[in-house]
């Protein structure tokens, strides 16, 4: 939960799941065959070491010749299964990933009818961890035969010499009796070894997966909060100054961003798909740090700020929403835990959402079904505004997020925004220029770069990139009254 994006991205969250789950799972296993085994195994084997050196030391030392040469054994089988156990967890992430994108997404797959496909791709990924593993056993089955053949080979050349000893001595340097103790002792060693072989076996496996949870648990977020952070945000005002911003080592995406917008103003940002609108409005939450430049939210640099308080002031609707398993109400919490129900209608009238919600038998303790399913998508939208605008943002943020509403509801949001919180600094992402012609702001981005920053008048004569958005959505009539 302390991770930045730029960190969930590192791991992807198929690799997160399969740490959290199958990796904790084999360390999980390993430990409780451990713990069995230091307790027993141990003392199983030196006590009846040092008994059989008290009977015939001149045959207990067979005992220090073999073991040596056994450890050897299972340490090169180690070396060689312990590649293959990589591979395999690393592919579990790939099979974590299938499984995570075949049920985020099986409408489309039904609706495609490419349920055989899937299944194809599923069972490549599957066959793959089986043929491995099973390639890893078959390494480690050597485990056994190795403990048992030395094992056994030190009985034949104990019961050998022991039997010679008696027969030349008549029993006066070693008895049956003594014989038969050593050979009990001998056996008592194997069981314990045996143990300490299904332990190590266990430990092979979960030595890559301690080493994948040790990765995950010793990441360094790479955004934490500043020495002395500032924890009040004065306004809404928001600068961008020379940003540029790339994800990990990769290319830029964002290039020379300069603009500043007044507390209160409303700024819309279009562009074609892939210009990186989503990229630059992640900045102002810190979601990502820039690369160079400075963002300023209410005068100050977003890094001095501590990251509660700047995202207590930053309300953001992605452009995907998302609803969690519970009420309506314990959904819109999540933008105020302690909001009345008085507030939380109140959210849900500016959201143009009240309505719908109403409609519902159990008004707000409807239950919202895993993914929010049982709601459409524009009443996902406005229910995700609704959480947005509990929080008595400073600086709002909607990313594509009216979308899937229609655009008498999108005006009506926008509308009741600016009467309701003209206080609020409003950022709207559009791909219709009906949801930002009438800001006070409005970025035209290509690329990563802005092309164009003006009101839609001004951006009609001077930014070719707009007007071409205009006129293909709305037609030239305005533009050329403007004209």
């Amino acid at each position: 939960q302390s991770y930045s994006f730029e960190n969930i991205d590192k791991f992807s969250i198929a690799s997160i799941v399969t740490r959290t789950t199958t990796d904790v799972s084999n360390v999980q296993f390993a430990f409780m065959m451990i713990i069995r085994a230091v307790i027993r195994a141990p003392f199983m084997a030196i006590f009846a070491t040092i008994m059989a050196f008290v009977i015939k030391w001149q045959l207990a030392w067979i005992f220090l010749l073999i073991i040596p040469i056994t450890l050897t054994i299972l340490i090169l089988i180690a070396k060689f299964v312990n590649p293959i156990f990589v591979r395999v967890f690393e592919e579990y992430d790939v099979l974590n990933e299938a499984v995570q994108e075949d049920v985020d997404g099986i409408r489309v797959v039904k609706s495609f009818n490419q349920e055989e496909h899937e299944k194809k791709k599923f069972g490549k990924i599957s066959d793959f961890i089986y043929r491995h593993f099973i390639k890893a056993e078959k390494r480690l089955a050597w485990n056994g035969p190795t403990l048992n053949f030395a094992v056994y080979a030190s009985i034949l050349v104990i019961v050998y010499l022991g039997t010679y000893m008696i027969v030349n001595s008549q029993g006066s340097e070693l008895n049956p009796e003594q014989l038969s103790s050593l050979v009990t002792y001998v056996m008592q060693i194997m069981m314990a070894l045996m143990m300490v072989s299904m332990v190590y076996v266990m430990m092979t496996i979960a030595r890559n997966s301690s080493e994948r949870i040790s990765e995950l648990i010793e990441e360094k977020p790479t955004i934490e909060n500043p020495e002395n952070p500032i924890t009040e945000i004065k306004d809404g005002s928001v600068s961008f100054r020379n940003v540029r911003f790339g994800y990990g080592e990769g290319v830029d995406v964002l290039s020379d961003i300069n603009f500043s917008v007044p507390s209160g103003s409303t700024v819309g940002i279009i562009g074609s798909t892939a210009s990186s609108k989503t990229t630059l409005i992640s900045l102002i939450a810190r979601l990502y740090d820039v690369r160079d430049g400075s963002v300023l939210v209410g005068g100050e640099d977003v890094r001095s700020y501590d990251l509660v308080a700047l995202r207590d002031a930053v309300s953001v609707v992605l452009q995907k929403n998302v609803l969690f398993t519970g009420t309506i109400r314990d959904n819109l919490r999540w933008g105020k835990a302690d909001a009345t129900d008085e507030e939380i209608w109140h959210a849900l009238e500016l959201a143009q959402a009240k309505s719908f919600v109403s409609s519902f038998p159990e008004k707000l303790d409807t239950k919202i079904a895993e993914g929010g399913t049982n709601v459409s998508g524009g009443q996902k939208q406005r229910l995700c505004i609704a959480r947005a605008l509990l929080k008595n943002p400073k600086i709002l943020i909607l990313d594509d997020s009216t979308s899937a509403v229609d655009t008498h509801t999108d005006a009506l949001i926008r509308e009741t925004l600016r009467k309701e919180r003209p206080e609020v600094t409003k950022f709207i992402i559009g791909q219709r220029v009906l949801s930002i012609k009438d800001c006070d702001l409005i970025l035209v981005m290509d690329r990563g770069r802005i092309v164009g920053q003006g009101t839609n008048d001004t951006l009609l004569k001077d930014c070719d990139i707009y007007r071409e958005l205009y006129e293909s959505q709305l037609g030239g009539g305005d533009f050329d009254a403007a004209e």
